[in-house]
């Protein structure tokens, strides 16, 4: 199987992200620790997986489903998400929005609503 291609630009910054991720309590220590997070997932081909453990079940809706998120080399990217501070994970949660796979969008919506209780609506990409 191919490994995944890069993201494509989705017209937003990083800075944006971490604005947005500021607003919602990530503190200025948590970045260090997500910038290190977000290397590993370019490492091991991750972005395009569902790290934060929310993926579609076919037809069901959004579903916690970590097992969907070890990567080809068999890094458990969800398993390592859940080693990140509070801050850490939403500050990676919002840059996956920048990205461009689709599953970091609707995985990231439904990771915000239903963990931070931020509500993304589909018509806007923050």
């Amino acid at each position: 199987m191919p490994l995944p291609t890069p993201p494509e630009d989705s017209g937003y910054e990083r800075s944006t992200a971490d604005d947005l991720a500021r607003k919602a309590g990530t503190r200025e220590e948590d970045f260090p620790q997500a910038d290190a997070y977000c290397a590993l997932l370019d490492q091991h081909h991750a972005w395009g997986l569902p790290f934060n453990g929310y993926a579609n079940a076919a037809g069901y809706g959004y579903v916690q489903e970590p097992t969907l998120g070890i990567a080809q080399d068999g890094w458990d990217s969800h398993e390592a998400f859940k080693t990140l501070s509070w801050g850490a994970q939403t500050a990676v949660v919002y840059r996956s929005l920048e990205r461009g796979h689709d599953i970091d969008r609707e995985s990231a919506r439904n990771f915000l609503k239903h963990e931070r209780g931020i509500i993304i609506h589909g018509n806007q990409p923050y």
